[in-house]
């Protein structure tokens, strides 16, 4: 194994196949060694087989044997990018999957790996690390994440800047799908993706950019307008960042319970959380405290307070336009996990601050608390937009080659707003189908609004009982190789306190009903409507 491969490594049902299985007839510890891969500009760097069971990748072993690969692809004037492909020795069935990255990525996602790799639906996997590591661009972290007043390094190179969020994933597809050729005679018959978050819009740009690579994209969370992102990670820390407009946990738990209590059964279900945050009617100056009351014991909110909390859901807006949105705030239902995030600015702190100093500015000491909310976005915009933003509305050439787009994103999410995801598959849908079509009519897109869950899954510690894992996989497959659109309900499934809990997930605008006399915490007692 190479030294630098496994290091970087962080935490961030099976379906009756389509295609049968094969065996691989390989030598995985002689792989592709006299295979000439210049014209990828590749060079395989090592191989090595495990058996079922060998590999455990944070508590979840591989429940088939299979070959990794790793290889490196040259891009750029002088920059490389490292993948990890994985090749089973048994249930592959001609498909492939490419995962992406989270954060500002420098790592190659195992986890997710892992989780494809024992879906029972037979993908070879690949990940790579973006095209950067994240060592050379840390804090003092260990995630590859930047702090203010750090140089980041692969923000200064253009090459690396665009391939983390826009090239990645193409400079390993062709390579990994001729390494399967290899392996197995021919190329997959169908490749999918999947990521979340960076990852996300990692997808959008591979529908964007990139259209005849993939058949389906799963985008998760997307960051896809990324210089509008920082900006709401820069305008939520300002919020609530004095001693006045402070907002403490037992505030935020206090906020969010009260969400709960006034529209948990708006769904007819009392299952502690809210189903639709766009249906529920929560004032939060109902928690507004009278003359005479002490906002001491988190019982009620402070005229500061409520200002910060009102700002946090509006999201950012143009100064001396409070009507000109610049992003879209967070959910109802979502204020028990702003502490890190945005209360203690650990958002602002790591993404926004950085990328303003090295990528838009070019100036270390740049102070974000002197960025102008009229003007300045427009300098985001002009200077970074067209290297890390992934929006295009009209996704015809993907749509026409029969691509099709899973976008899901958590009610609850605290880091990116979900509204976003709506506001962005409604454009896309007005855009690449027709004015006057609606999302429910979309053909290629889906959208999956998951009530309580956070990013990327569980919004961890404050709804745990919440189920954080999703078969989107598998919906995908049914989608592009039976044509059997998601619209019944996507199966949920492992909340993070360990409930035997399952919950269905409904295509927007459609939501999940309970069937008369149906058991609350059974997927299939469920109906989308």
């Amino acid at each position: 194994m190479l030294s630098y491969n496994r290091p970087l490594r962080v935490v961030i049902n099976a379906l009756s196949l389509a295609t049968v299985a094969r065996c691989a007839s390989f030598d995985c510890s002689s792989f592709g060694q006299s295979v000439d891969l210049s014209s990828y500009n590749a060079t395989i760097l090592n191989s090595t087989h495990y058996a079922a069971g060998e590999l455990n990748e944070s508590g979840t072993v591989n429940a088939v044997p299979f070959c990794e690969v790793y290889s490196s692809v040259s891009y750029g004037t002088n920059d490389t990018i490292i993948f990890a492909l994985w090749l089973p020795d048994e249930q592959y069935s001609s498909r492939f999957m490419a995962v992406g990255n989270g954060g500002q990525a420098g790592f190659i996602a195992y986890n997710d790996m892992m989780e494809e790799l024992n879906s029972g639906l037979g993908f070879a996997v690949a990940g790579g690390n973006a095209g950067h590591l994240a060592s050379d661009n840390e804090a003092g972290t260990g995630l590859g994440l930047g702090a203010p007043g750090v140089y980041q390094s692969f923000l200064h190179d253009e090459d690396q800047v665009k391939a983390w969020l826009h090239n990645a994933i193409s400079l390993i597809t062709p390579l990994a799908k001729e390494l399967i050729k290899i392996a197995y005679g021919d190329q997959p018959e169908h490749s999918y993706y999947r990521g979340c978050s960076a990852g996300g819009a990692q997808g959008f740009s591979l529908a964007e950019f990139h259209p005849d690579l993939f058949d389906g994209v799963i985008a998760g969370c997307p960051s896809n307008w990324f210089t509008r992102l920082i900006l709401g990670f820069l305008w939520n820390s300002q919020q609530a960042n004095t001693n006045a407009t402070f907002l403490s946990d037992s505030v935020l738990e206090f906020i969010q319970a009260s969400v709960i209590r006034e529209c948990d059964l708006i769904d007819g279900v009392a299952d502690n959380l809210v189903e639709n945050p766009l249906a529920c009617p929560f004032n939060i100056t109902s928690l507004a405290c009278s003359e005479g009351s002490s906002p001491g014991n988190a019982t009620c909110l402070t005229p500061d307070q409520l200002s910060a909390v009102k700002a946090i859901y509006q999201g950012p807006v143009r100064s001396g336009d409070p009507n000109k949105s610049i992003w879209p705030g967070v959910a109802l239902g979502s204020e028990a996990g702003w502490s890190l995030p945005t209360v203690q600015g650990l958002l602002s702190h790591v993404f926004a601050v950085p990328l303003l100093q090295n990528l838009v500015y070019d100036d270390l000491e740049y102070d974000p608390a002197t960025f102008n909310w009229g003007s300045d976005v427009e300098v985001v915009e002009e200077r970074a937009g067209g290297l890390i933003n992934s929006i295009k509305t009209d996704l015809s050439s993907f749509r026409d080659r029969g691509g099709k787009m899973i976008v899901f994103a958590g009610w609850a999410d605290p880091n990116i707003s979900p509204e976003w995801s709506i506001q962005h598959v409604e454009a896309i849908t007005q855009d690449t189908i027709g004015p006057g079509t609606t999302i429910a009519e979309n053909d290629f897109v889906k959208l999956v609004m998951v009530p309580g869950g956070g990013h990327c899954g569980a919004n961890i510690a404050k709804y745990p009982y919440v189920p954080a894992h999703y078969d989107f996989s598998t919906a995908m497959v049914d989608w592009i190789e039976k044509g059997q659109e998601p619209v019944e309900g996507i199966k949920s499934w492992g909340p993070t306190n360990g409930d035997e809990r399952t919950r269905k997930l409904c295509t927007w605008p459609q939501g999940a009903k309970l069937k008369e006399g149906g058991d609350v915490d059974d997927w299939e007692s469920y109906t989308c409507e």
